[in-house]
C-alpha cells in the first residue's frame, strides 16, 4: 500500500456511524399555555450508558478480515450493493480571458484599499464553509455551471475580467488570497478526449471527488494549478486559517465483480460463489479510496498517488456500520497539499465544527433488506464522534449518541465544552402521527460524549424543520398543519426544559438572530389544514422565553426560496437590519424570480423592494437570484446570467456585468 505524505497546517475530523439505545422513564409535564390538552414535554434525567468508541485497525491484516468477514455476507451474484459504475462525461479544460480593460482593473487591484464585506452566512464565527460565491471585496469568483467567473470590483464598477471551464459542476468554492479551491462530488473528470471515445462520453466509470486549485493572482488569466481526485462521494468541507478538512464517501473498489452466465438459481449461486472468492483474495487497497494528485504547471505531472489512507489510520465502529469509509483529508490551500488523512467504515452527511472541536453524525447502517420489505427500523440513533483540532492534527476524543435523526448541521452546537443536539425519532423521508422530537446534552467525560440531559415531547406527531441554538438558548419549529416555535433553556445542561411555545399556520425552515431578543424565521406560511402558500417571514419577540410572540409577518404568495434548504442564501446586515431572501414565484402573471430585499428590526419587516435580473439575453426571463453580497454598503446579487450591484438603500443599478 502506497502511503501519502505531503505538507498542511491544521489537523483533520472524521466521519463516523453507528447505533445505540437510549431509554428512560418519562415525567410527563402537561402544557397549560392553550385551553386543549397539549401533548406532554419531558425532562429526562441523565442516564448512564456504555463508551463508544472508534476502535482503529493494527494491521492491514486486520482490516481485510474484518472486512471480509462482513461482506462475505452481503455479497450477492452481482457484487456488493447490485455492484455496477456510472457513466460520466469527459470535457477539455478552456481558458477565456476578457479585453484589455479588465487587465487594467486587474493591474490596480492591489493598490485597493480592504472594503467591508458580508459575504456567505455561516454557522460559526471564523469557520468557513464552500458556497457558490465568494469574494475578499476586490474580486467576486462565481460558479456558473462548469465555469468560474472572477468579476473585479472597484467603488460602483464591475469588471468581468476572466474565466475558466473546470470540466466539471460545482457549487462549492472557498477563496483564500489569489487561491481558488473548486470541490465537486460526480462523474466527471478532468482529463483530455482520446481516440475512440465518441462525443466527449468515456466509459463507465466510478465515482468520484474532484478537488481543484486554481490562481487568480492575474484575474484575467485564471490558471488552473493543481488538482486531487479520490474514489467516492464528497460529503462537506470546513476551511479555518488556510487548511481545508474534507470528508469524502467511499465504497470498496477494484472487484471485477462475476454475473450470472444465464439465467436460473444455478447460474446466480455460482456467480454469487465466484464473487466471495474475488472478496477472500481482496487487499486493502479494495477496501481503501485511492488518489491522485496532478500539477498542472506546463506539462499536467502526477506528483503523487496511492491509498488515501494507511491502515492503522482506519477505525470500525463497536457496532457494524458497512462496508463504506469515511475519509477526512486535510488540505493545505497554498499547494492542495495532502497533510493527513484517516477513516473510519461507516457512512453519513452531517458535519459540523465549533472550531476548536469537530462532530460527525451519522444514523446506524441498515440492512437494506430491511427497507426491500418496507419496514422502519427501530430504535434508531444517531452516533456522533467528537475530534479535537490542534494546530497541526485532529485527534478522535470520544463518541455519544441521541435518540432518532438530525435535520442538518443546525441540529448541533457546542456552547462551553457541552454540545446540544436536537433530533426526530422518525426520519425526513418516514412521517408518522407517533413522531416525537427531542434536545439532548452531550458532555466530554475523556471517552464518552454522555448524555447529561434531555428534554422531549417537542412536537409530537411532527418533525423538526428548523434549529437554531444561540448560546444558552435553543429553538425548535416543527411542523405537520401549525409551527410550534419551541423556546428551550439550556442554562442548566443537566436540565434543560421549555420555557415558551408559539403556534402560528405555517412553518419556518430558517432561523436568523437580529437582536439579542429578536428571532427571524424563514419559511412557509400555510392554511389551517397545513396547505403551504407561499413564502413567509416572521419576526419574534422571545425577550420572554416564557411568552414567545410573532410581532411581525411578510408573506408572498405562491412563491418559494432557496434559503429554505440552503442558509448560504441568506444575507443580513445587523447595523441596519438589511435582509436579502431570494425567491421564486408561480401565479396567474406567470414566472418570477429575484431577490426580496426587507429591512428587519424591533419595529418590524418593511419591503424595501426587489432585485430581479431581467436580461435582454434572457429574453425578458427573469433569472432566480442565487447569493447576495453586501461590498462597502453596496448590494450585490448573484445568478446564472451575471452580477448586479445596487444601491442598498433605493435599489438603483449601479452596474452589471453578463456573464
Amino acid at each position: 500500500m502506497h502511503r501519502i505524505v505531503t505538507a498542511a497546517i491544521v489537523g483533520a475530523t472524521v466521519l463516523a456511524a453507528c447505533s445505540g439505545s437510549a431509554a428512560a422513564d418519562p415525567t410527563s409535564l402537561t402544557s397549560p399555555t392553550t385551553p386543549d390538552p397539549t401533548p406532554p414535554i419531558t425532562v429526562r434525567p441523565p442516564h448512564a450508558s456504555a463508551a463508544r468508541v472508534l476502535m482503529p485497525f493494527d494491521a492491514c491484516d486486520d482490516l481485510v478480515d474484518w472486512a471480509v468477514e462482513h461482506a462475505i455476507d452481503l455479497v450477492g451474484p452481482y457484487g456488493l450493493n447490485g455492484g455496477g459504475y456510472v457513466p460520466y462525461a469527459v470535457r477539455d479544460l478552456d481558458v477565456i480571458t476578457t479585453t484589455a480593460a479588465a487587465e487594467s482593473a486587474g493591474a490596480a487591484l492591489q493598490n485597493l484599499a480592504a472594503p467591508e464585506v458580508i459575504g456567505t452566512n455561516l454557522q460559526e464565527l471564523g469557520v468557513d464553509e464552500p458556497d457558490l460565491v465568494k469574494t475578499d471585496g476586490r474580486r467576486i469568483v462565481v460558479m456558473t455551471g462548469s465555469t468560474l467567473q472572477v468579476v473585479l470590483v472597484d467603488n460602483d464598477d464591475l469588471t468581468l475580467a476572466g474565466s475558466i471551464d473546470l470540466g466539471f459542476w460545482s457549487n462549492d468554492l472557498f477563496l483564500d488570497g489569489d487561491r481558488v479551491v473548486a470541490i465537486a462530488s460526480n462523474n466527471f473528470g478532468i482529463v483530455p478526449l482520446f481516440e475512440g471515445v465518441a462525443d466527449g462520453i468515456a466509459p463507465y466509470q466510478s465515482p468520484l471527488v474532484t478537488v481543484v486549485e486554481i490562481d487568480i493572482t492575474d484575474p484575467t488569466d485564471p490558471e488552473l494549478k493543481r488538482s486531487l481526485q479520490i474514489d467516492g462521494r464528497y460529503v462537506s468541507s470546513r476551511m479555518v486559517d488556510g487548511a481545508i478538512r474534507l470528508v469524502v464517501s467511499s465504497q470498496p473498489t477494484g472487484f471485477a465483480w462475476e454475473g450470472p452466465e444465464g439465467t436460473g438459481l444455478r447460474a446466480e449461486r455460482e456467480a454469487e460463489e465466484k464473487n466471495r472468492e474475488l472478496l477472500r483474495n481482496s487487499t486493502a487497497d479494495n477496501w481503501l479510496p485511492y488518489v491522485v494528485v496532478t500539477d498542472h504547471d506546463g506539462i499536467d505531472v502526477t506528483v503523487v498517488e496511492g491509498t488515501l489512507v494507511d491502515c492503522n489510520r482506519t477505525h470500525r465502529p463497536d457496532e457494524f456500520s458497512g462496508l463504506t469509509t469515511l475519509s477526512l483529508v486535510t488540505l493545505d490551500v497554498d499547494e492542495l497539499a495532502i497533510e493527513d488523512a484517516t477513516a473510519v467504515f461507516a457512512d453519513g452527511d452531517i458535519v459540523y465544527s465549533s472550531g476548536d472541536a469537530t462532530y460527525v453524525a451519522t444514523s446506524r447502517w441498515i440492512n437494506p433488506f430491511v427497507w426491500d420489505r418496507g419496514e422502519q427500523p427501530e430504535d434508531t440513533n444517531t452516533m456522533i464522534h467528537k475530534f479535537t483540532l490542534e494546530p497541526r492534527s485532529a485527534e478522535y476524543q470520544a463518541s455519544g449518541s441521541v435518540p432518532g435523526y438530525m435535520l442538518s448541521q443546525w441540529s448541533m452546537s457546542e456552547w462551553q465544552g457541552d454540545l446540544r443536539v436536537a433530533s426526530t425519532d422518525s426520519p425526513q423521508w418516514w412521517d408518522t402521527p407517533e413522531s416525537d422530537s427531542v434536545v439532548t446534552v452531550l458532555r466530554d467525560n475523556g471517552d464518552e460524549l454522555e448524555t447529561i440531559g434531555s428534554v422531549d415531547g417537542l412536537g409530537r406527531g411532527e418533525r423538526i424543520y428548523a434549529v437554531r441554538f444561540i448560546e444558552d438558548r435553543g429553538y425548535v419549529v416543527t411542523f405537520r398543519q401549525v409551527d410550534p416555535l419551541y423556546v428551550i433553556d439550556l442554562s442548566d445542561p443537566r436540565r434543560p426544559t421549555v420555557e415558551g411555545e408559539l403556534k402560528i399556520h405555517g412553518y419556518s425552515a430558517y432561523l436568523h438572530p437580529v437582536s439579542d431578543d429578536l428571532l427571524l424565521g424563514v419559511g412557509q406560511d400555510a392554511d389551517h389544514n397545513g396547505r403551504v402558500t407561499g413564502l413567509q417571514a416572521s419576526l419574534f419577540d422571545v425577550a420572554d422565553p416564557q411568552a414567545p410572540e410573532r410581532t411581525d409577518q411578510f408573506t408572498m404568495g405562491d412563491a418559494s426560496s432557496e434559503l429554505e434548504w440552503d442558509h448560504h442564501a441568506f444575507l443580513f446586515n445587523p447595523a441596519d437590519g438589511l435582509t436579502v431572501i431570494p425567491f421564486q414565484r408561480w401565479d396567474d402573471k406567470g414566472a418570477r424570480a429575484g431577490a426580496l430585499v426587507l429591512e428587519v428590526t424591533a419595529a418590524g419587516i418593511r419591503e424595501i423592494g426587489i432585485v430581479s435580473h431581467n436580461t435582454k439575453a434572457n429574453r425578458g426571463w427573469e433569472m432566480p437570484v442565487r447569493r447576495s453580497l453586501l461590498i462597502d454598503g453596496r448590494l450585490v446579487t448573484v445568478s446564472e446570467a451575471g452580477v448586479m450591484m445596487s444601491a442598498a438603500d433605493t435599489l438603483d443599478t449601479l452596474d452589471w456585468v453578463e456573464f
